[in-house]
């Protein structure tokens, strides 16, 4: 699959994550979702199009699932890079004072901890460790 169609099936999965969200309103259907998705990233999570489709949801403002999708994948593969671009957004956002973005981008944050809380969220995250 080229780094191209990888976006684009990435993309196209977190249309599906929110649309799931958004109707059921649980994590717990969203989940093999999200599953899938890392599946499909697995073997070159610094790929540039796994990059390019998590950074589109840490920057979409109407991904309605953008924290989940970012939380799951940040908690699952912990990559220094992904961290690293949030905390940027972050930092701009205390700048700035804009309170409800510091807290989206927070919750991200908190995702990269070995001890996040929220993981039991998400069931695959327990088999995938």
């Amino acid at each position: 699959m080229s780094e191209a169609e990888l976006y684009e099936t990435l993309v196209k999965g977190f249309r599906e994550v929110s649309s799931v969200l958004d109707e059921r309103l649980s994590t717990l259907a969203a989940d093999p979702l999200l599953a899938e998705l890392a599946l499909r990233v697995e073997s070159d999570p610094d790929s540039a199009g796994v990059k390019k489709a998590l950074l589109s949801a840490v920057d979409s403002r109407t991904l309605s699932g953008a924290a989940e999708i970012v939380q799951y994948f940040a908690y699952r593969f912990r990559r220094d890079w992904l961290r690293i671009e949030v905390e940027k957004r972050y930092l701009e956002c205390l700048t700035n004072e804009n309170r409800r973005l510091t807290r989206h981008y927070e919750r991200m944050l908190e995702a990269f901890s070995v001890d996040w809380e929220d993981r039991d969220l998400f069931p695959s995250l327990g088999e995938a460790q």
